[in-house]
């Protein structure tokens, strides 16, 4: 896993071109805990399949259910999550999910008790390497007290290549406000080298990775200037 913190300020998200304006054909709708069973469905029957970390410990729609679960509730509980509508078909085909984490992590809003020593190995060892990435932030950002997390971001595969994951990467978030908020930074994980390059190109700085089964990159965009800093290992 990797880190990566910007200094540039931040002024919003970038939109993709009006060529490839992927809000002419779906629709970004903020998401909510009435949006819990189609993000589940979701996440359950394509993101599982198609996310490296995921494919390579072979975690399947029936031993990610907790975990998927949980996430999707916890990142709920907070106002920055999206749902994408196709809107010819009307199919929601893609989401994003994102949380807060507090270096004091008895702030951290946990949805229920999740026991992963019960769950499968493969859900144990992800759970693990994703842990022990999460925490590098405080050592790289010892002043840093409450960051927001992108939890997982997906686009289904038919609907890949639109635009969609950069007109999604900041969207709704007023970095005037967040940081007036307390928040310190931007942090996110990605596996998948189609997120790493998105991140990278939008002036996130690696800051860790992992190779421990395989290689997982943690990306963080700060509180330098105008909410921009590092994060992460």
């Amino acid at each position: 896993m990797s880190n990566m913190a910007s200094n540039s300020p931040l002024h919003g998200f970038l939109l993709a071109s009006s060529s490839r304006d992927p809000s002419l054909k779906y629709e970004f709708i903020p998401a909510a805990a009435k949006d819990k069973g189609p993000i589940m469905d979701v996440a359950l029957n394509h993101f599982l399949y198609t996310e490296p970390h995921s494919v390579a410990l072979g975690i399947t729609r029936d031993s990610g259910k907790d975990l998927i679960d949980w996430i999707v509730s916890k990142s709920l509980h907070y106002p920055y999550c999206y749902t994408i509508k196709h809107r010819e078909s009307g199919k929601i085909i893609g989401f994003r999910l994102m949380s807060v984490a507090h270096k004091d992590s008895t702030k951290d809003f946990d949805p229920f008790d999740l026991d992963i020593g019960k769950c499968e190995e493969g859900i144990q060892i992800l759970v693990s390497i994703l842990d022990s990435m999460k925490k590098e932030i405080w050592k790289y950002r010892p002043e840093a007290s409450k960051i927001l997390r992108r939890e997982i971001t997906f686009v289904h595969k038919d609907h890949q290549r639109q635009g969609i994951a950069q007109y999604l990467l900041h969207l709704g978030l007023d970095f005037e406000k967040l940081r007036a908020e307390g928040y310190d930074g931007l942090q996110s994980e990605a596996s998948s080298k189609a997120n790493q390059t998105l991140l990278a190109k939008n002036g996130y700085k690696l800051l860790a990775e992992s190779t421990r089964c395989f290689q997982e990159i943690v990306y963080s965009k700060g509180r330098r200037s105008a909410c921009n800093s590092a994060t992460s290992t």
